[in-house]
């Protein structure tokens, strides 16, 4: 069924909601046009000129919604259509000044409430063309009025372009200022959003992403949705790689395996660093069978790489310990049941994977 707003794109969403606010801004300079008619304000225009702007308006937005709603602007470099639903509002604007007789430098106040909506997406220089459109286009109005008929321009409009001349290009510095800040919030708090779940050497998920995770796991297979599996892998002898290479070699090390591991998993799939040298996997929706074949995957990739700044017969490898989340049982329980796989692995030698099975009704 069609919906206003898209419920599975929070952005196009969010424009829209942007779009139905400039849209208000319409109805209030709707009703500024009717109390200037209904104030004789408007004697050369008439009723006729507000049903044909009412449509004209209407038609623009509704270009502009059928854009954003079908997916179609996420073609343009600016998905939200700012400058182009500003640069429509501003031809708007002229055309209420051009009939508003006396009450022209009253309408040059809805400028404001244009330039307003351009902090959510407008640089300087989109500003600036912004403020050199509006003057330009409204020069010309008084030009074409000065020519209809001098008397209909007095010395407060010529006033008025001087005015508007000096007042957007400083707000567009100023609101161009508040754009650039606005991304740089934007892009600090992408970042503290990614150091709180990320971790910092190997840049996957940490230990308490990792938790969060498997919570949600758990409630999926508590419900019946789908299983999934936990596999455990520890370095092999990675002190040596410290005491021989030092720390800065083990922190590649770390690295390399923990990122080429990830980029060859699946992208429902996860990985997370468990503490020191071990690294936990998220598989779903996957059960012991296809839990082991991934693991060994895994295992035969790590022993294969070939590390940065390392002896050319330099080689990893990995011990796993693996086994199957079970219905309702308490997450620390199927992490403490792939920790004895991992410990047996190693105990029987190591660069190997060991299945721990859930007990029954645990």
């Amino acid at each position: 069924m069609f919906s206003i707003f898209p419920k599975d794109d929070h952005n196009q969403a969010l424009r829209l909601k942007r779009f139905f606010m400039a849209l208000g801004s319409y109805w209030m300079w709707f009703a500024i046009c009717v109390l200037f008619y209904s104030q004789g304000q408007m004697t050369r225009g008439g009723i006729q000129t507000l049903v044909v702007s009412s449509f004209g308006i209407i038609l623009c937005n509704g270009v502009i919604f059928a854009l954003i709603r079908s997916g179609y602007n996420k073609k343009f470099k600016d998905p939200s259509l700012t400058l182009l639903q500003m640069i429509i509002a501003t031809f708007w604007v002229m055309v209420i000044t051009y009939y508003a007789d006396t009450m022209r430098p009253l309408v040059l106040l809805t400028y404001l409430v244009v330039f307003i909506f351009g902090l959510f997406r407008l640089n300087v220089w989109q500003f600036l063309f912004l403020s050199v459109f509006a003057v330009v286009n409204y020069a010309l109005v008084i030009l074409l009025l000065y020519k209809i008929n001098p008397d209909l321009v007095s010395t407060s409009d010529v006033l008025s372009i001087a005015v508007l001349a000096v007042v957007l290009p400083w707000f567009s510095l100023v609101g161009g200022y508040i754009t650039r800040l606005r991304a740089q919030i934007s892009q600090a708090l992408s970042t503290i959003e990614k150091l709180a779940i990320i971790d910092d050497l190997t840049q996957v998920f940490n230990r308490r992403q990792m938790y969060k995770i498997l919570e949600h796991q758990k409630a999926l297979v508590d419900r019946g949705v789908h299983p999934f599996s936990i596999c455990i892998f520890d370095l092999d002898h990675f002190k040596k790689v410290n005491d021989t290479y030092g720390h800065s070699a083990g922190d590649i090390v770390l690295k390399t395996i923990a990122q080429e591991t990830q980029r060859n998993l699946r992208n429902i799939d996860h990985i997370a660093r468990y503490g020191g040298e071990e690294f936990i996997l998220i598989l779903t929706n996957v059960e012991k069978d296809q839990a082991m074949i991934c693991a060994n995957r895994i295992r035969n990739i790590v022993r294969k790489i070939a590390f940065e700044n390392m002896p050319n017969d330099f080689r990893m490898t990995i011990s796993v310990g693996v086994t199957e989340f079970q219905a309702s049982e308490d997450i620390q329980q199927a992490i403490n049941r792939a920790d004895t796989a991992l410990y047996r692995a190693k105990a029987n030698g190591r660069n190997r994977v060991e299945f721990e099975t859930p007990v029954s009704g645990s």
